[in-house]
């Protein structure tokens, strides 16, 4: 059920006094039955047909320098954590952001990817990537390069958000920086990128998890668990992967199935019969999971079945983004354009869809301070730029966006600050005003 842009369905209520007007956002009423959500009547992701407007845009004009007071916090990983949520807490991305600084990699093309460069990941005052002429280091507060390591191929691996096949950026842990190569698994000293250790047993296929002093890589053999310290194989198991889930000791993976295993030993806990279109999601014991039936919610102890958000056949759901309150997941209904849906999971059954916003052919991939953040493309003809868009979480209010001639990849939320880079290699950072 769909209804008006200031009309909210509450148990069959309808209440024009809880939300102001709201441009090219639709607000959603729910039908529920026993453990599944559905939405009756949509032949499409949602009624509007174009991108979202936001309030604010900015765009590929001059860079205003580097930071005065370098952003804090740190982006670790593409997904932020180890059970990647998408979300840190306590952090405050700007609300009103300005261009600091935007800088070019060297980036020949790799057979397979669908961008150049891999997203970034951040972490003690530095930027890491990789293109298909290594890995690299940007200084956070103006771009400059610290370091660059061109004896080695990132691995090109599935997608973790969005589409196309994409290059594992590296994973930053306790001063070092782990990476997926086609020649195995590379441990890097963060702040100069020499050598720590290389693991050759295998390629990667994948990017890596740390979590509890190991790494968890795909490789060609299987789910490979590492020493950190010393990149020794602790074990390994034949199941698939691309970025493996790890929280309270178990590891979710997803392949033809979604499978638990125990961190320590790899031995198999349970496994499910649902077959995830991306990375699983793990959080406050719950394993989330979009596929081709729906957005699942598993139970991380056992992998019984909570929930199903199901939106009729042929519509695919990305890997949610997670916040305390509020899932957010694209839609990909096939036939009509994406979606980003927020789910509220404040209750203790399934999740209730709030809003939704059209995305076009986008992707949903992290949230912060009161904000979730999509990548939204522009129509096919090319006529509008893609955006890297900011939604507020209550209302799903486009508040600001970046306009790039080239599509951006997901971003590294910090306080204070956004790392994005575009599919050509061209890295920016903004911040306040």
């Amino acid at each position: 059920m769909l209804l008006s842009n200031r009309d909210k369905f509450q148990g069959g209520i309808t209440n024009t006094r809880l939300m102001p007007s709201i441009t090219r956002r639709t607000v959603l009423g729910t039908l529920a039955t026993g453990a599944a959500v559905g939405l009756a009547g949509c032949s499409s992701s949602c009624p509007d047909s174009e991108p979202p407007e936001p309030s604010a845009v900015v765009g590929t004009g001059d860079a205003g320098g580097a930071f005065e007071t370098l952003p804090g916090g740190a982006w670790p990983s593409p997904r932020f954590d180890a059970g990647n949520t998408g979300h840190p807490t306590s952090r405050r991305p700007p609300t009103d952001p300005s261009l600091r600084w935007r800088t070019t990699l060297t980036a020949p093309r790799v057979d397979g990817a669908a961008a150049d460069v891999s997203s970034p990941t951040v972490a003690d005052g530095r930027v890491y990537l990789t293109t298909g002429a290594g890995a690299f280091a940007l200084a956070l507060r103006d771009g400059t390069e610290r370091w660059r390591t061109t004896d080695l191929t990132p691995t090109t691996t599935e997608p973790t958000d969005g589409y196309g096949d994409e290059l594992a950026p590296p994973v930053i842990a306790d001063g070092t920086a782990y990476l997926g190569t086609t020649a195995g698994v590379v441990a890097l000293h963060a702040d100069d990128g020499s050598s720590v250790w290389r693991n050759t047993d295998a390629a990667a296929t994948g990017v890596p998890t740390v979590a509890d002093g190991g790494v968890l890589v795909p490789t060609a053999d299987g789910l490979a668990a590492l020493d950190a310290r010393d990149g020794r194989r602790r074990w390994i198991t034949d199941v698939d992967a691309t970025l493996p889930a790890v929280a309270d000791g178990t590891v979710v993976v997803a392949g033809d199935e979604t499978v638990a295993l125990d961190a320590t030993t790899g031995d198999r806990r349970w496994s499910a019969p649902i077959r995830p279109e991306f990375p699983p999601v793990v959080a406050d014991d719950t394993v989330y999971v979009g596929t081709y039936e729906g957005l699942v919610g598993l139970a991380l102890d056992d992998g019984t079945e909570r929930w199903r958000v199901d939106r009729g056949s042929g519509r695919s759901f990305s890997a949610p983004v997670v916040t305390p309150d509020t899932l957010y997941a694209v839609e990909r209904p096939g036939e009509a354009p994406d979606a980003t849906f927020a789910l509220d999971r404040g209750g203790d059954g399934p999740p209730d869809p709030q809003w939704c916003s059209y995305v076009g052919d986008g992707t949903v991939t992290a949230a912060a301070g009161g904000h979730a953040f999509a990548i939204q493309s522009g129509p096919s003809d090319r006529r509008a730029p893609p955006h890297l868009v900011a939604f507020t979480e209550r209302f799903g209010e486009a508040t600001w966006g970046y306009a790039t001639a080239e599509r951006p990849l997901p971003p590294a939320l910090l306080d204070g600050g956004v790392v994005t880079v575009t599919d050509r290699g061209t890295v920016v950072a903004f911040g306040g005003a």
